[in-house]
């Protein structure tokens, strides 16, 4: 027979469930603009019958070519991932528009689903709440829902690197190289779906999960040669050697959108803002060389931090958090449905609250910082600019760099529990214990 617990769990779960639910099936909370037919889904989705036809996938021009063809809207936004993205796009992309859009979603919300019964399996050593809670940030967090009315791709990224991580730290001697490699191969898949997952890899690195890595460059190498079925070599190089470089100076292969926009919840966001340049749309050479001080300043801190190996799980769950929360910070665009990212150290800030693993001189910040990742986004804009900027512009900037200042305090509250060791019972050792020599 189930305990009271247990049912107020389930119970808290089918809640959460069903409000996620009625959150992406809801009308959208802001209008959706004219001629955005299939949202962000589009790009992908021409991007891919381009180069299904021998096109380059990775010149605006044909995208757009295409969609007017369809019928469908007269511009795309510009394709900016990796060459074998499209093998996951391409399946459906010679269906229409409309159809692919909903199968799209469909996958998503399955990976988003898978993603989080593999994080609440793999972190159960922490303590029961962790699914509960999980469930609970998901269903509120306003960026989820915003993610999957754009059509976006952050959730096939998050379930390959839960997937990946869950294996490649397994704690179980008996797990073997097998799962470690498994578990490389899907952070290889998540490095060529979005390229900032390859800072995961270092982190795996610098675990001296050696042979994780290896099969994450292996897979990323195969991925790449299988993807030349779709991408020819010349595009192939275009994405390389033009499109690639171009993302860290923040052009992302010409989206005209500006960086210090509302809602950019990046380092470079700031950092532009202080020097800004002669374009709006692409990061100065001032904003460039802070950003990558930045950069370089927070990895060479995490690094030290982080290098003194380790068997305690709440220590590798808040370091793989920690860099996940890096993911979101060091980009030039980091919008609300990237926030996805930051739902990890969400559920493990909550609950080192509630088992004392971090004072409660944390509560105040933490409560404040969880809450402002799950505000959505419009209310907070209108409250920045609508009620604040007239009269009280200083306010309105706070306002507006709220989910960055969110995204800060979660990530120094992972660093400090990446180097604390907790005391958690029953749990097997990360690894079989030194032969003796």
């Amino acid at each position: 027979m189930a305990s009271s617990s247990d049912r107020t769990e389930w119970l808290i779960v089918m809640a959460a469930v069903l409000w996620h639910l009625f959150a992406v099936f809801s009308p959208p909370q802001q209008a959706v603009p004219p001629d955005t037919a299939g949202r962000d889904y589009a790009s992908y989705h021409y991007a891919a019958q381009v180069a299904l036809d021998g096109g380059n996938p990775y010149d605006k021009a044909q995208l757009d070519a295409r969609a007017r063809q369809d019928g469908t809207r007269s511009q795309v936004h510009p394709f900016f991932y990796p060459p074998p993205f499209l093998l996951v796009a391409a399946p459906i992309a010679f269906s229409s528009l409309s159809w692919a859009f909903d199968v799209w979603f469909l996958l998503n919300e399955l990976c988003l689903l898978a993603a989080c019964l593999i994080l609440a399996r793999w972190w159960a050593p922490l303590g029961r709440s962790v699914g509960p809670l999980l469930a609970v940030l998901v269903a509120l967090q306003y960026g989820v829902a915003y993610g999957a009315e754009l059509g976006q791709a952050n959730a096939l990224v998050l379930l390959a690197v839960i997937a990946g991580l869950a294996l490649a730290t397994r704690r179980r001697p008996e797990a073997g190289a097998a799962a470690e490699v498994a578990g490389g191969a899907l952070l290889g898949l998540a490095c060529m779906l979005k390229m900032s997952p390859a800072l995961v890899v270092a982190w795996l690195l610098l675990r001296r999960r050696f042979v994780a890595v290896a099969a994450a460059v292996g897979t990323a190498l195969v991925l790449t040669v299988l993807s030349l079925g779709v991408v020819g070599v010349a595009e192939q190089w275009a994405f390389y050697s033009d499109v690639l470089p171009g993302l860290g100076a923040g052009d992302y292969n010409g989206l005209r959108i500006k960086i210090g926009m509302f809602g950019n919840h990046s380092v470079p966001n700031l950092a532009q803002q202080l020097l800004p340049g002669a374009s709006e749309h692409a990061l100065s050479t001032g904003a460039r060389m802070v950003s990558a001080g930045v950069l370089v300043t927070v990895l060479g801190g995490l690094t030290y931090l982080f290098e003194r190996p380790t068997s305690d799980p709440t220590r590798i769950a808040a370091q793989a958090s920690a860099v996940l929360l890096v993911m979101l910070l060091v980009p030039a665009y980091t919008y609300e449905h990237h926030l996805i990212f930051a739902l990890p150290a969400m559920v493990l800030a909550a609950v080192a609250l509630d088992r004392g693993w971090l004072g409660m001189v944390w509560a105040i910040p933490l409560g404040l910082a969880v809450a402002v990742l799950l505000f959505p986004l419009p209310h907070l804009r209108a409250l920045s600019q609508q009620l604040l900027a007239p009269s009280v512009p200083a306010a309105a900037w706070v306002v507006q760099e709220l989910k960055f200042a969110g995204l800060l305090t979660l990530l120094v509250a992972m660093a400090r529990l990446g180097t604390t060791t907790v005391q958690t019972s029953g749990l097997p050792p990360l690894a079989p214990p030194p032969r003796p020599v």
